[in-house]
């Protein structure tokens, strides 16, 4: 009546399913067993990859302390004309995009510099750096600075002084320096300006990724009659760093892991490639800001606010009793050098408009046409990229070899030739 004591019997084989299909439901309806053994795997990985992130958090925050993130650092104040300033002290945090621990000193005047007297000592001459965050140097530690690079070449009879402050544009740049010179410190008999392309959504006080107005940054424009005009900014909301579903982006470790990886896709673009083709490819770095504010439709509009207000810092600059001599150094996008950057653009441009333009006309160091000396850091980059990782690949700004390339360049076109190489064209 029944089957062999002691031997189980699917219900399907007591039922009158033919024979050539039990085998077939048997494996639709595993048993108990098979379900136990995938849970088991399952919970094992899970557990695994948790001890892993575990220990190598632990790891880290040993090595590098309790320290904050760096968008929970209060090194930034509200400032009218300007913004925002840097607000004097010491500071140290771990940048998550670049994967390090970062040491900055800001002095009194709102610099990362060492204390400034409001004139060079006899027989030193003083060469002010002016810029944003790529003059500052996010994130490196101060030593590994363009100013601190350009430093170490020029020797003790010059001093070169960093006046770079992060998010900075052109505009706010000039009320910086219009706000030394009032308090009695001299520029120096050089100034040379490091541009960037975002510039000039920063001098239209634009929003890096939606090109919206970003109300915290003074918007900046040149009247008919020649006079900067400005719109003020408001105060910032208190940052409250990241959401509560991004609790991944926190953890130390993960950030360290990303940076590897994307190291290793910018040193090799093979490999980016391939990892191009499965869809997986990390977005490297700050797309679409960096290459809307450079391309796309409304190039000439913004352009051509970013070139009045350039101008107009040129003349006020040789204006002054003590004009400086002034030089323009331009620093291209990582997507204009790198050819892994680079092929992050390919990738996007059947999606963006912009990106498009960009390859159509990857270089536009427009600065040329301004009557300054202009200085292009993309040759000496791309020559150097060829073989060498010049920017943090999610950070976006030089690393260590990218600034020391940017102060040996600068050196030899701004103090070694001391300025006696030709003025650019302007046509």
């Amino acid at each position: 009546m029944y089957a062999v004591r002691g031997t189980f019997k699917h219900p399907i084989a007591r039922s009158g399913v033919p024979f050539r299909l039990r085998g077939w439901i048997d494996l639709m309806m595993p048993d108990r067993n098979f379900f136990a053994n995938v849970a088991l795997v399952l919970a094992s990985t899970f557990l695994s990859v948790t001890l892993l992130l575990a220990a190598g958090e632990m790891t880290l925050r040993w090595r590098y302390g309790a320290l904050p993130t760096e968008w929970r650092v209060p090194m930034k104040i509200y400032d009218e004309r300007r913004g925002w300033a840097l607000q004097p002290g010491h500071y140290s945090y771990f940048d998550t995009k670049a994967a390090r621990r970062v040491d900055v000193s800001i002095n009194e005047l709102g610099l990362r510099n060492r204390p400034l007297s409001r004139e060079s000592k006899p027989g030193v001459e003083r060469i002010m750096l002016l810029g944003d965050s790529f003059v500052f140097g996010a994130p490196l530690d101060e030593d590994h600075t363009i100013s601190a690079r350009l430093q170490a070449r020029a020797g003790e009879s010059f001093e070169i002084v960093n006046v770079g402050v992060p998010g900075y544009g052109t505009g706010q740049e000039y009320r910086l320096v219009e706000e030394l010179q009032a308090r009695g410190y001299r520029l120096g008999r050089k100034l040379v300006l490091v541009f960037f392309t975002n510039d000039i959504q920063d001098n239209l006080g634009l929003d890096y990724s939606t090109m919206g107005r970003n109300r915290v940054q003074p918007a900046f424009d040149v009247d008919a009659a020649g006079n900067l005009q400005q719109t003020l900014s408001e105060p910032p909301r208190t940052p409250t760093g990241q959401g509560a579903g991004e609790w991944l982006g926190s953890l130390l470790f993960f950030q360290f892991l990303r940076y590897q990886l994307e190291v290793a896709l910018v040193s090799h673009p093979s490999m980016l490639r391939t990892v191009e083709a499965v869809d997986m490819a990390p977005g490297l770095p700050r797309t679409p800001g960096i290459v809307a504010g450079w391309y796309g439709a409304q190039w000439g509009a913004h352009w051509a606010v970013t070139a009045g207000v350039l101008e107009y810092l040129v003349k006020a600059l040789r204006a002054m009793p003590e004009a400086p001599e002034l030089f323009i150094a331009y620093v291209p996008s990582p997507f204009q050098v790198h050819e892994s950057f680079k092929l992050t653009i390919v990738a996007g441009a059947s999606s963006d408009a912009r990106y498009a333009s960009f390859l159509s006309d990857p270089d536009r160091p427009q600065a040329r046409r301004l009557d300054a000396h202009f200085i292009d850091l993309t040759p000496a980059l791309r020559q150097a990229a060829a073989h060498s990782v010049l920017y943090f690949p999610h950070e976006g700004h030089f690393n260590e070899l990218g600034c020391d390339i940017a102060a040996q360049v600068i050196f030899e076109q701004a103090i070694k030739e001391r300025g006696r190489g030709s003025r650019a064209s302007h046509d």
